[in-house]
């Protein structure tokens, strides 16, 4: 299951067929794929923070002095260049081939695209984006993660993607 395409996820009535690939993504059927999926992703997203925070720490040292040379007419464009890289950070690590950040990776999870697919970068932008406006001004994400069996976040319905186990890798 490691680099294999999961069954597309169909709903009954909306079209496809109602075979076993519409339960793939079932936590009932499948388990293994949200087991401990919850904590991981807190944990996957303090490690990428740490490592994003690493990469910002020089750009972000040498900027605070040319802030203070410029009486402040640095800000904007360091805090814009800053939200621009996160985004980047989380594009091409979803959007790649592993389907997952680094610190996803060192949970043992992957993000899938709700067709069972590996995410595009359009996708992968999407949810990043979406993450970051939500978050920025309220505690949605994790409140509807606790609502559904498959420990989705508002940006991972609205993006449409899922995030599960990186299972035999």
């Amino acid at each position: 299951m490691a680099n294999q395409k999961l069954p597309a996820i169909t709903l009954s009535g909306l079209g496809g067929s109602q075979t076993d690939s519409s339960s793939s993504h079932d936590p009932l059927l499948h388990p293994e794929l949200y087991d401990g999926v919850a904590l991981r992703r807190i944990l996957a997203h303090v490690v990428d923070m740490f490592i994003i925070s690493a990469i910002l720490f020089v750009p972000w040292l040498i900027a605070t002095f040319v802030l203070v040379v410029s009486i402040g007419l640095i800000a904007l464009p360091m805090a814009l260049g800053s939200v621009i890289l996160i985004v980047l950070y989380d594009v091409l690590t979803i959007g790649g081939p592993a389907s997952a950040t680094p610190g996803m990776r060192l949970m043992g999870l992957k993000v899938i695209a709700w067709s069972g697919a590996r995410p595009d970068n359009l996708q992968a932008l999407l949810m990043s984006a979406l993450f970051w406006v939500i978050s920025s001004w309220s505690i949605l994400p994790l409140v509807v993660a606790l609502l559904n069996p498959r420990w989705r976040c508002a940006h991972d319905y609205l993006s449409g993607t899922v995030v599960v186990r990186r299972i035999g890798a």
